[in-house]
């Protein structure tokens, strides 16, 4: 019996399945890490969108647009899901309240929280009045 030599120039069956779930298994690493990015990017969006609106909510405030008083989660118009708090505090410096603004967008998973604080003019303090009481 004559054996005529094979070609062996191609590959085997099992190269191409393991060459098939390397290429697998780095399609779905690569998909995850696309997917990471993407998540990262939406919530810096969001985180942004919070940080606008708080610093606008806390201009109007130090402004005087608005009185300094504390507001619980009331809807920010024209801005759907977000609402704001607003809490005032007496500060240690006559005069001065302390504002803290807090924005917040539950809507979206995971939930979305940005809190300002800064020191606002107390618009009831009248500095001669506080001379005459020391």
């Amino acid at each position: 019996m004559i054996r005529k030599k094979r070609n062996e120039s191609g590959f085997s069956l099992l190269e191409v399945i393991l060459a098939i779930a390397i290429l697998g298994g780095s399609m779905v690493v690569i998909g995850h890490g696309f997917f990471q990015g993407y998540r990262s990017v939406r919530n810096a969006r969001l985180i942004g969108s919070g940080n606008r609106l708080a610093d606008s909510a806390m201009a109007e405030l130090a402004a005087g647009v608005v009185e300094p008083r504390s507001v619980s989660s009331k809807a920010i118009p024209q801005e759907d899901g977000w609402t704001y708090s607003v809490e005032i505090e007496s500060a240690s410096v006559p005069g001065l309240l302390t504002a803290i603004v807090t924005v917040e967008n539950t809507q979206t998973r995971p939930p979305v929280s940005v809190a300002i604080t800064r020191l606002v003019i107390d618009p009831e303090y009248d500095p001669l009045e506080a001379r005459s009481e020391e």
